[in-house]
């Protein structure tokens, strides 16, 4: 069982010059060695919520029907990244914002994890509840400019869905958010700043 899964959703997981990549080293150097597993999206097969997967859902899940041969590939594609995700103790997506939400491939692996019945359920009212209480979640996200706070906040849909979405919805017992924000200006400062946010969430986010 690995102790932190990284989702890296940068484009170029590998570019020096990337201000996602750089709070993921610095992570990275922080954690246990051996108790990490890195994914990047960009080099990921991600099965993405198209029709057939719908139909699959609507079948399966919400009709009680069993899965035919191809629905079932489809199931056991979308169940590998719900229990690689619940095979670790904490998750971290490190992600840049694009238009002021998340990157297209960062959704589809999240629609990947939303399935009824292992990451929330819904109860007798028919309301949802969460599943995930037993994990953690640390945020890291890259902006140009400024939106944890002042004028622009109102405009970071990206943090506020992913809290929404696993602090609310599937019910991960925490969810920081460390942000590299500003990296149009000077962007060692704003690397530097990230990194020492790291380093303030850390001991919290291990324990």
């Amino acid at each position: 069982m690995i102790d932190t899964l990284i989702i890296n959703a940068h484009p170029n997981p590998h570019s020096s010059e990337s201000a996602t990549n750089r709070m993921v080293a610095h992570l990275l150097a922080k954690l246990p060695a051996g108790s990490v597993q890195t994914v990047n999206l960009a080099e990921t097969d991600i099965q993405p919520l198209d029709k057939a997967a719908v139909e699959m859902f609507i079948a399966t899940v919400f009709q009680g029907q069993q899965p035919n041969a191809e629905q079932a590939t489809l199931l056991a594609r979308l169940m590998s990244v719900v229990e690689q995700v619940k095979s670790a103790r904490r998750l971290v997506i490190a992600y840049p914002m694009y238009n002021f939400g998340i990157p297209a491939r960062l959704k589809d692996w999240l629609d990947n994890l939303v399935v009824p019945g292992e990451t929330f359920r819904y109860g007798e009212d028919g309301a949802p509840q969460g599943l995930m209480g037993a994990h953690k979640v640390l945020l890291l996200q890259v902006s140009g400019s400024v939106y944890s706070a002042g004028p622009m906040a109102q405009m970071d849909f990206a943090s506020s869905y992913l809290k929404t979405l696993l602090g609310g919805f599937l019910g991960f017992a925490s969810v920081d958010t460390v942000y590299a924000e500003g990296t149009s200006g000077d962007w060692e400062v704003a690397i530097q700043r990230a990194c020492a946010g790291i380093d303030a969430v850390y001991d919290h986010f291990i324990a």
